[in-house]
């Protein structure tokens, strides 16, 4: 007698996994890009070990709120120590630990179980396409981790954390929030006089976090890609000449649009793309809101 047919389902395709593995292998070291219907990410690999990554879609969360909520640091801290890497290119966490805010082993810790926990998504996503950049990366600090550390099952869970009030600023913002922000502020820089696209991008990876307008002849998300190589090149030429300054925006005139970049000022490697009409804007005014709209977003 012949067995009943069994139906054997397959487990997803572990692409993420896949290719991290591949960067970890890698003797230069980049980052690992993912972007799915609902998740984007990034992996950041130096010298075979996960140094950091950053997470978008929803449930997500930046370090520093998980700092915050963790009630460690104050919203204040967490602005002051990041103006400080800006002006110094120091790195955020050692930061951290060289102003005494929070002892070194709490806070590998906590980045290791935030870093584990961002993993688990990316890892978690059936549908995703995931690509291994190759940069040479310098990484001013010892808080990096072995693959194994972050999928371990030996790790302790970490204790919830509810949003709570940061004792000197407002309430902190969780990931669903913090992208209905960016769609208020974007949908609020559409208002610009003569505005008829508008995103949000990563200069490092060429994502767009949000964006609004655009149409079949001008696809904004394409346009912001693009330009994170103006961004990078105009970055790399401040660095030969020994600007110690931060870009306020960059402008590209074209013969009937303007395109205005402002990188944001609260977090690096971010920044806002629009395109305006040229015969019915005001660029003077353009960039005046334009400053107005960066300060309304929270991250």
């Amino acid at each position: 007698m012949n067995p009943a047919p069994r139906t054997v389902v397959s487990p997803p395709r572990q692409v993420v996994r896949a290719v991290l593995t591949e960067a970890l292998e890698s003797k230069m070291g980049g980052e690992v890009v993912v972007k799915s219907a609902t998740v984007s990410g990034r992996i950041f690999v130096v010298e075979h070990k996960v140094a950091w990554t950053v997470l978008t879609g929803p449930g997500a969360r930046s370090f520093s709120t998980a700092l915050i909520d963790a009630k460690l640091v104050s919203r204040e801290d967490v602005e002051q120590v990041m103006a400080e890497c800006r002006k110094s290119g120091g790195n955020f966490c050692e930061t951290l630990v060289s102003w005494g805010l929070v002892p070194r082993d709490t806070l590998r810790d906590l980045l290791c179980h935030h870093v584990r926990a961002q993993l688990d998504t990316l890892f978690g996503l059936t549908e995703a396409q995931a690509l291994f950049v190759p940069q040479p990366r310098s990484y001013s600090s010892q808080l990096t981790f072995e693959l194994a550390e972050l999928t371990a099952d030996t790790m302790q869970p970490q204790p919830a954390v509810t949003q709570s009030q940061s004792p000197s600023g407002p309430p902190v913002l969780l990931e669903g929030e913090v992208m209905a922000n960016v769609k208020q502020a974007l949908e609020e820089a559409m208002k610009i006089e003569g505005a008829f696209a508008v995103c949000l991008a990563d200069a490092n990876s060429g994502m767009t976090l949000g964006s609004v307008g655009g149409n079949a002849t001008f696809n904004v998300e394409a346009a912001a890609a693009g330009n994170t190589e103006v961004m990078r090149a105009k970055l790399k030429t401040m660095k030969a000449l020994g600007i110690k300054d931060r870009i306020e925006d960059m402008l590209i005139t074209l013969g009937e649009q303007y395109h205005i970049i402002r990188p944001l000022a609260a977090r690096e490697g971010l920044f806002l793309y629009i395109a305006l009409h040229r015969a019915n804007s005001n660029l003077a005014m353009a960039r005046f809101r334009m400053a107005d709209v960066e300060k309304t977003i929270q991250l």
